[in-house]
C-alpha cells in the first residue's frame, strides 16, 4: 500500500514578539549529522526584508523535540556598506556541512530588497561557509565570483553535491533594481569541480523567458537511476498567474538538461526528494487549495506519475492572503514557504519550512513515513 504518514510535528524556532531581532525566521535548510543529530540553518531578523537579517544554526539530538537556541553562524563584513545575509545548507558525501551564503547590499537599509515597481532586486555577493562538526563551528566565509557576470540573482537552493568535489548550485537570474537583466529571467546551475572553491561554469536548466515566463525557486535531486531531476515554479508574466510546475532531467550530472516538460503538479516553491525505485517525494505550496502539501510520485522514463498526496499544514491558510498575483512584487506577503526535506538514516523523511502561526513566525518540522 503506497502511503504518506505523519509521525510527528514540532517547532524548530518561534519568533518573539518582545525581541525585535528574533521576530521573523525564514528559509530553513536541514541535514542529519552523525548519530542522528539534526541540524537546521535559518535566517532571522525583525522581518524578512530587514537589513539586520542574519544566518543562524540550531541542532536537535532528540528527533526534533527540542532544539538549541539559534547560534549565529557568522557576522558579515559591513566596512563598505550594510548587508543582510541568507544561507542555504546541505551535507556533502564526505560528511561536511556546506552553506551557500548571500550577502545582500543594504546601502539603503530602510529600502526593501525588492523594488515594488520594477520587480528588481538589490545586488549581492556570494560565498561558501563550511562546518566539520555538525554546525557547532564554521569556517571563514569564502567569497567567490559567479560564472555569470551579474550581481542580481534570485534566492538559490542548497548546494547539490554530486561527489565530494563536483557540486551544483541551482540558481536564477533576477532583474536589477532598475528592472534590467541582459540574460533574461532564467534558471541555471553553477558548477564547481573543486568542492566549492571556484564556480567557473553555468548551465541553463529552465529558460522560458522568450515566452515571458519566469521560473522561481528551481530545485534538484538525484534519482535512483542516476539522473538529475529539476523542478521549478513557473509564473506567466502575461497573465500574472502561476502555471503548472515544470520539470526536466540531466543525464550527465548537470552538464546539460533536456527540454522542460509541464508536470501534473500545480504548485509553487516545490522541493523534490528522490527515494528508491524511481519514487520521488514533492513538498509544495498548492495553487488550487490552501496549505503546504506533500505528493508521492514515480518517474517512469520521463513521465511524472502521481501516486498519492496529503496536506501537511495550513489547510485554512492562503499563501498570499487573498492575492492571486504572485509576481515578485507581491511575494513579500507570502505566509509560508521554502520547504526542505531529507531522508534520514532510519528511513524517515524530515521536512522543515517557514510559516506564520497565530501571528508569529515559525520554522516548523514534520516527520514522515512513506510506504510503497
Amino acid at each position: 500500500m503506497e502511503s504518506i504518514g505523519v509521525i510527528d510535528s514540532g517547532i524548530v524556532f518561534r519568533g518573539s514578539s518582545s525581541e525585535p531581532h528574533f521576530r521573523d525566521a525564514s528559509h530553513p535548510s536541514i541535514a542529519e549529522w552523525n548519530d542522528g543529530e539534526l541540524v537546521v540553518t535559518l535566517n532571522i531578523g525583525q522581518s524578512r526584508n530587514h537589513h539586520g537579517v542574519r544566518s543562524y544554526c540550531c541542532r536537535s539530538q532528540d528527533n526534533g523535540v527540542s532544539w538549541t537556541f539559534p547560534q549565529k553562524i557568522f557576522e558579515p563584513d559591513e566596512s563598505k556598506h550594510p548587508v543582510s545575509t541568507g544561507i542555504r545548507m546541505s551535507k556533502t558525501p564526505d560528511d561536511k556541512l556546506v552553506g551557500f551564503v548571500n550577502l545582500l547590499n543594504r546601502t539603503y537599509p530602510d529600502a526593501p530588497t525588492t523594488n515594488r515597481k520594477t520587480g528588481g532586486t538589490v545586488e549581492r555577493e556570494h560565498g561558501i561557509i563550511r562546518s566539520m562538526d555538525g554546525g557547532r563551528s564554521w569556517s571563514n566565509l569564502e567569497l567567490f565570483q559567479p560564472p555569470l557576470d551579474w550581481k542580481c540573482f534570485g534566492e538559490p537552493s542548497p548546494v547539490l553535491p554530486i561527489t565530494s568535489k563536483r557540486w551544483l548550485l541551482p540558481s536564477l537570474t533576477r532583474l536589477n533594481w532598475d528592472g534590467e537583466c541582459p540574460f533574461g529571467l532564467k534558471s541555471f546551475v553553477m558548477i564547481s569541480n573543486d568542492g566549492g572553491l571556484t564556480w567557473p561554469k553555468a548551465v541553463d536548466v529552465f529558460n522560458l523567458w522568450a515566452e515571458k515566463k519566469v521560473t522561481w525557486e528551481q530545485k534538484q535531486t538525484k534519482l535512483s537511476d542516476g539522473r538529475l531531476l529539476a523542478v521549478t515554479w513557473v509564473f506567466d508574466t502575461h497573465t500574472k498567474k502561476n502555471i503548472p510546475n515544470h520539470y526536466t532531467f540531466s543525464e550527465d550530472n548537470g552538464e546539460s538538461y533536456l527540454p522542460p516538460r509541464e508536470s501534473p503538479l500545480k504548485g509553487q516553491t516545490c522541493t523534490p526528494l528522490a527515494l528508491s525505485g524511481s519514487h520521488v517525494l514533492f513538498v509544495y505550496r498548492r495553487l488550487d487549495k490552501n496549505g503546504l502539501w506533500v505528493q508521492l510520485a514515480k518517474i517512469i522514463g520521463n513521465e511524472w506519475i502521481p501516486i498519492t498526496q496529503t496536506c501537511l499544514w495550513g489547510e485554512h491558510t492562503e499563501a498570499l492572503a487573498g492575492k492571486n498575483d504572485s509576481s515578485i512584487q507581491h511575494q513579500h506577503n507570502l505566509q509560508f514557504g521554502f520547504p526542505q526535506l531529507i531522508q534520514r538514516s532510519n528511513g524517515e523523511i524530515f521536512v522543515v519550512f517557514w510559516g506564520v502561526e497565530e501571528g508569529l513566525s515559525v520554522i516548523r518540522w514534520f516527520r514522515l513515513k512513506v510506504s510503497f
